[in-house]
C-alpha cells in the first residue's frame, strides 16, 4: 500500500508497518547546557505484528548515554535508566493509534522495582539521589491513562501520520506546544508543507513559531508503511538551543 491522493491536493497516508522484522529506532539529542551542546542518546528496538485487525508493537529501550555534566545528565538519567530492557507490548488499532499496552501493571512495576534499587545506589543528597527522588514522586502520582502516555510517547512520533492526510498544496495549519526540555512550555503555531515526493518518500517541513521560541521540523515520511523514518527538530528560545535527531532504520541481521 502506498500513499495516494484522496482528493485535488490530499495525500493519504497508510497505516501498514513492516512486520515480523527487527527495527532500531535511535533519538539524538543536543541541548545547550552551560553555553555548551550536550548530546543526549536513546537507542530502543521495535518489532510489529498483526493482532486482528491492528498490530502490536514490541518495544524495548535498550540503552541510553550522555555527555553532559551529571547535574543535566541525572534526570535524563533517573527517568530512562529503569526502562531500560524493560519488554513491552503496545496494542495498535489499524490506524496507527496506541490503544494500550499489555500487562501494564507489570511493566510499570518493573519500572518502579528499578527506579527504587537504582535510587538505592546514590548516596543521599546528591544530584543523583536527589533527580531519581524527584522521579519517583512523579511515577507515584500518575493515572493509568498517564502512565500509558509516558510510556508511549517516545513511540508517538513514529505515528504522527499514520491513518491520516497531507496537503500537498497550501499545506496545513498548525498549533502546538514547545518549551521542553528547553524552559517553561510555550504555545507555538505555523504551517505543514510537502517539500517534496521521491517514490514512496514524502519530505515534510513544518516551520513554527510563538513567544520568543522558533521551531523548525523536517521529517521523511514512507508512504508505503506511514511510519516517520527520519525527523529532526531544531528548537530555538533564547539563548538555548535543541537540536533532536530521530532515525528508524532495519536491524543489523
Amino acid at each position: 500500500m502506498t500513499a495516494a491522493s484522496a482528493g485535488a491536493d490530499i495525500v493519504a497516508i497508510p497505516f501498514s508497518p513492516p512486520v515480523d522484522r527487527s527495527l532500531v529506532y535511535r533519538v539524538d539529542q543536543s541541548r545547550t547546557i552551560e553555553s555548551a551542546m550536550r548530546r543526549f542518546t536513546a537507542t530502543r528496538s521495535l518489532r510489529f505484528t498483526r493482532d486482528g485487525d491492528g498490530y502490536r508493537l514490541q518495544a524495548t529501550l535498550v540503552a541510553i548515554d550522555s555527555d553532559a555534566p551529571p547535574a543535566a545528565a541525572e534526570p535524563f538519567r533517573a527517568a530512562l535508566t529503569p526502562l531500560v530492557g524493560v519488554e513491552m507490548h503496545f496494542r495498535l488499532d489499524a490506524q496507527g493509534h496506541i490503544q494500550s499496552l499489555d500487562d501494564m501493571d507489570q511493566v510499570w512495576a518493573s519500572v518502579e522495582s528499578g527506579l527504587a534499587r537504582m535510587i538505592g545506589t546514590f548516596a543521599p543528597d546528591t544530584p543523583r539521589h536527589r533527580a531519581g527522588v524527584a522521579v519517583q514522586a512523579l511515577f507515584a502520582g500518575l493515572a493509568p491513562q498517564s502512565r500509558l502516555a509516558l510510556l508511549a510517547g517516545e513511540y508517538q512520533p513514529l505515528l504522527l501520520f499514520a491513518g491520516g492526510n497531507v496537503d500537498d498544496a497550501t499545506g496545513r495549519g498548525v498549533r502546538t506546544v514547545a518549551g521542553s526540555p528547553l524552559g517553561r512550555p510555550v504555545s507555538v503555531e505555523g504551517v505543514l508543507h510537502v517539500k517534496g515526493r521521491s517514490g514512496d518518500q514524502l519530505e515534510l517541513e513544518e516551520v513554527l513559531a510563538g513567544n520568543g521560541v522558533d521551531v523548525t521540523m523536517h521529517y521523511r515520511l514512507s508512504g508505503a508503511t506511514g511510519l516517520v523514518e527520519h525527523q529532526v527538530r531544531r528548537m530555538v528560545m533564547g539563548e538555548r538551543r535543541l537540536v533532536e535527531e530521530r532515525d528508524l532504520r532495519p536491524a543489523r541481521p
